[in-house]
């Protein structure tokens, strides 16, 4: 479709504005037909995104550079006659930026977030815990231009001395042979009680076309990838860390999320011996499970998640994913976040993502310090 309607806007401007007889005038086709040229390659004579992802990159960078603002500009000086034509051109550099920005500077910022989490459930011996969350790594986007990029979201959450370092899913694009040539850098991640992981929709190899053994085999590697790792994968499991005579339980399920995405977390399984009156960390990659399926069965103190990415892109603080997801990005109380023991969902924008690209949506480190809170008289 985007192809298309690059093809009908280069049409219109061919036929209002390159008035000249001159042969070169028929290069003004030229971009068309190497973005034409490739979409032919890539949907005939390769298996995948996965085999050549930065070409493909590339390749989807200049199509969305040629065609979007052509589009943008076409529309605004085919409807509103002279005005439109200078909205139009305006609005099509605007997007030329906006890209620009997002593939270079944008994806190349880093920040950590810090939330504070209060209540009485939390053990003495806990109180100042500190957890790290990181999210939808996508690491095959961290390629050429990006590999250092890595290699500094690795020393961000070390700098940390985070107590507990927790990932919640989607370590990958499409395969886990993605993995291989960042093991040293992965493995290096450290912290007291050491990293915890889940599996996203993205870590099921979910969007390649191989056979179902094929696919059983793939998830098979990523979960043993991520173990070589020294992390701790969760699959429906939870794991309890001790402090003196304290205790709090870290539970983890598989991707649980609404259709097309896949539904296998079984909470039941993790939260078997699980002490649910005791303070307890949920991760859980997908955030409509918190409401849809995690709360109805227990309400954990603390429950982290990723899968939005916030879109990649925000424009005065406004993101497409509030379109889609009630929680998307940041903090949520489910009740009162002053009550005794708040129920809170934290929503990570995300370290990588499909396209390497964002725009006024950093990737996001999140350091959670909990704390105990005094019980009122």
């Amino acid at each position: 479709m985007l192809i298309s309607l690059g093809l009908l806007s280069d049409a219109y401007i061919f036929h209002r504005y390159i008035n000249t007889t001159s042969v070169w005038r028929w290069l003004w086709w030229l971009p068309m037909i190497v973005i034409v040229g490739f979409f032919v390659k890539f949907l005939f004579f390769n298996s995948g995104w996965a085999e050549e992802y930065g070409t493909t990159n590339i390749f989807l960078l200049i199509m969305v550079l040629c065609c979007i603002p052509k589009m943008i500009f076409s529309l605004f000086d085919l409807i509103i006659p002279k005005v439109g034509t200078y909205i139009g051109l305006f609005l099509a550099l605007g997007v030329v930026y906006i890209v620009l920005y997002g593939v270079t500077y944008g994806f190349s910022q880093i920040k950590v977030r810090h939330v504070t989490y209060e209540s009485e459930n939390v053990p003495h011996a806990f109180d100042g815990y500190r957890i790290a969350q990181f999210s939808d790594l996508h690491i095959g986007s961290f390629y050429g231009p990006y590999k250092h990029l890595l290699k500094e979201t690795v020393d961000t959450l070390n700098s940390l001395n985070a107590d507990l370092i927790c990932f919640v899913g989607d370590i990958e694009n499409f395969i886990p042979d993605e993995l291989s040539p960042h093991k040293e850098e992965l493995a290096s991640l450290h912290a007291k009680d050491g990293v915890m992981t889940i599996m996203g929709n993205h870590d099921y190899s979910s969007y390649v076309k191989v056979t179902e053994r094929e696919r059983a085999e793939m998830v098979r590697n990523t979960r043993a990838m991520q173990r070589s790792f020294g992390w701790d994968l969760l699959e429906n499991e939870h794991r309890v860390i001790h402090r003196g005579n304290d205790s709090i339980y870290v539970v983890g399920e598989e991707n649980w999320g609404k259709p097309p995405f896949p539904q296998y977390g079984d909470l039941n399984k993790a939260l078997n011996g699980v002490d649910t009156s005791l303070f307890s960390i949920m991760l859980s990659h997908d955030p409509t499970a918190w409401k849809m399926h995690i709360l109805p069965l227990f309400r954990p103190n603390i429950t982290l998640s990723g899968h939005t990415h916030g879109t990649q892109f925000s424009i005065f603080g406004w993101s497409p994913s509030s379109m889609v997801y009630k929680e998307w990005g940041g903090t949520y109380y489910d009740g009162d976040k002053n009550a005794a023991n708040p129920c809170m969902l934290h929503v990570s924008t995300g370290i990588g993502g499909n396209f390497p690209f964002r725009f006024g949506m950093p990737r996001e480190i999140v350091l959670i310090t909990i704390k105990h809170k005094k019980k009122m008289k």
